[in-house]
């Protein structure tokens, strides 16, 4: 049996801690300023677009399964995902940056390379990402 991508397995963790938060992807979209002025949309079908693109762009032989739930701030979302590879279905969290109107999907690494006063990431999806403050 082939072991889970090792995202998926820091990803498991951080789900855990997303299951608490609620979506922000109601019928009223919200806009997300960004550091260069625009602003991207935190609603259900911008953010699952945004994390079906990541899995299909850089994880080849999984497939996007389900956007669970989802929470965006300052610029930042944290999307609580499923993805399967393998025949068996993993959880996952999946961290975007806005960029003007796009979501960009930012690596864990990115995120915990700087201290959480620096890096401009809201504290719980820090934690989430790098399990310390």
């Amino acid at each position: 049996m082939r072991r889970p991508p090792a995202f998926a397995l820091v990803a498991i963790a951080a789900a855990f801690a997303l299951s608490a938060c609620g979506s922000n992807g109601g019928s009223d979209p919200t806009p997300e300023p960004t550091l260069d002025g625009g602003q991207a949309v935190c609603d259900e079908p911008t953010i699952r677009s945004a994390v079906q693109a990541d899995f299909e762009a850089n994880y080849p032989g999984s497939t996007f399964v389900a956007l669970e739930d989802f929470r965006c701030e300052g610029g930042w979302a944290m999307a609580n995902a499923e993805f399967e590879a393998s025949g068996s279905t993993f959880p996952t969290v999946v961290f975007l940056r806005a960029e003007g109107q796009f979501w960009v999907p930012t690596t864990i690494e990115e995120i915990c390379a700087s201290p959480q006063a620096e890096s401009g990431v809201p504290g719980d999806m820090y934690v989430a990402a790098c399990g310390t403050e």
